[in-house]
């Protein structure tokens, strides 16, 4: 452990550096990732899917229930995609080409079971536009400004700011409203304050519903123009030109499987059918030689998607078609060059770190004490210790499971042998008390065998002294014959007085003189 802090000191510069170069990757990141949420033309999706869409109208489209992504697939979740199709004026797009697009992508969701639930709620929503120089005038007062005619949710697709009023929608009973840019309402009235107020249109009268807001910062403003804009439905901007044909098209589609929108909108414009030996040809081609360019908004600013693109870098400034964007795409373009050229900076920032990781990680492999066998042999050795462990503890409870199981049996031999054992007590007692009955019989002949042997001993002792009178009598006088005194005789019969409880027997002449 010592060697491998020595080692970490030796190179804490390098670590250092790399930490450095780390929070800055971190934070280059983190702006990249808020100047692409700062784009909500781009997040409908997003938006729709999290239930997190704006007011856009007066609100009798809020009526619509959104439909739940439960609802769709059986509870199953499942994520939304933004496409959009820029189409060329060359095209000609009109209500009937529309209304063709929108059949063919229905007809898509009902084929793969994604259809509209029987609840009235949308699986889908779409939006389209279109871009016209018109002359609008307030008494006197004449502006030359850029008309976009929209339909469908535009303003839940584009959400702008608005200073007052509401946004325009097609569930308006009238389509005689208008939405005006803050340029328009200084430029005409003077004021932020001009809702309710009339501006002419040819013949034609139509009412301020609301002044919207324009975005400040420079890529915007460039992309917006300094001109003055107005939002009005795209059928009473097309009584001005009955050939306005639509060039914008963006829907927010089911997205269960990656690129299902993407190519549901690419069938949708027929794409997919007529141009299939074209696609296979320039299938290494970024550029677009269709007069419709199909774009999945929701995944143009992920990291392999950018990775992608940056093969093309060089071919970005060449056109192929008559395509034209509007600003809002101008300006989500130019964020695309922006959000390359951060993930390339992104890329360098992590080179050093990596290989200084790298680095240090084999210095400390070839510091290592230990192998891979060991390691295998310790995780083996724990294991088994596991297993071992798992089976002592397995019998340590079939143990206490048989020691309570031997308890309880004993405890029901214990009761049993209680009971024998009062039973035999008293067949015991009665037993004793019939021998103590038969021992005070025997006791009681006993002492009268006793007091019978003792008189008779008795009787003997006495005739035993009466013949040692005689005897003595008889050994006096042999003394006396033979010159003997009678301190000896004294003496023997003291002798044969003091020994009490010996029996007494005769004592001859012969034995006096042994």
């Amino acid at each position: 452990m010592s060697k491998v802090l020595a080692y970490i000191k030796q190179h804490k510069l390098i670590l250092i550096v790399d930490a450095v170069l780390l929070i800055a990757y971190i934070m280059l990141s983190v702006v990249a990732h808020n100047m692409t949420a700062s784009l909500y033309s781009q997040q409908e999706a997003l938006r729709w899917e999290n239930e997190d869409i704006k007011d856009t109208a007066k609100s009798d489209s809020s009526d619509d229930k959104k439909l739940k992504l439960s609802e769709i697939v059986g509870g199953k979740s499942m994520s939304y995609a933004q496409v959009s199709a820029f189409i060329s004026p060359a095209r000609g797009m009109d209500n009937d080409g529309l209304s063709g697009v929108r059949s063919s992508l229905q007809e898509a969701l009902v084929k793969d079971s994604y259809a509209e639930s029987q609840t009235g709620g949308r699986v889908w929503i779409d939006a389209y536009s279109c871009e016209a120089n018109i002359s609008l005038r307030k008494d006197s007062n004449t502006l030359s400004v850029t008309a976009v005619g929209v339909g469908g949710d535009f303003f839940q697709f584009h959400p702008m700011t608005l200073l007052s009023g509401s946004y325009i929608s097609d569930s308006d009973l009238n389509h005689d409203r208008i939405v005006v840019d803050e340029n328009f309402a200084w430029a005409m009235f003077g004021s932020n304050d001009i809702v309710g107020m009339q501006v002419w249109l040819g013949d034609n009268i139509y009412f301020i519903s609301g002044v919207v807001k324009v975005d400040e910062d420079d890529i915007s403003q460039m992309a917006y123009g300094n001109g003055n804009r107005v939002y009005m439905c795209y059928d009473e901007l097309k009584k001005q030109n009955e050939k306005l044909p639509i060039t914008c098209y963006e829907a927010v589609y089911p997205n269960p499987i990656s690129n299902y929108a993407f190519n549901a909108l690419r069938d949708a414009f027929g794409l997919s059918d007529e141009n299939n030996d074209q696609l296979d040809k320039h299938k290494d081609n970024p550029l677009s030689f269709d007069d419709v360019e199909i774009i999945d908004n929701t995944k143009r600013y992920e990291t392999m998607e950018l990775i992608t693109n940056l093969k093309y870098w060089r071919l970005r400034s060449m056109r192929a078609s008559s395509v034209g964007y509007p600003f809002w795409e101008n300006v989500a373009r130019v964020q695309d060059d922006t959000q390359m050229i951060l993930i390339v900076i992104r890329g360098l920032l992590l080179i050093v770190p990596v290989i200084s990781f790298i680095w240090l990680i084999y210095g400390l492999w070839e510091m290592k004490t230990w192998t891979v066998k060991g390691l295998l042999l310790e995780e083996i050795d724990k294991t088994r210790e596991r297993r071992a462990w798992k089976a002592y503890e397995a019998g340590l409870e079939a143990k206490e499971a048989e020691d309570d199981n031997s308890e309880h049996d004993a405890a029901d031999n214990y009761e049993g042998n209680y009971e024998n054992a009062g039973s035999e007590y008293d067949t015991y007692v009665n037993e004793d008390n019939g021998e103590y009955d038969n021992t005070e019989d025997v006791n009681v002949e006993y002492g009268n065998a006793r007091e019978n042997g003792e008189s008779e001993n008795a009787e003997d002792e006495d005739g035993a002294y009466k013949n040692a009178g005689e005897e003595d009598d008889e050994s006096d006088s042999a003394k006396d014959e033979n010159g003997w005194d009678g301190e000896d005789d004294s003496e023997i019969e003291t002798g044969l007085e003091t020994q009490e409880g010996v029996e007494l027997r005769s004592i001859t002449g012969d034995d006096l003189f042994k």
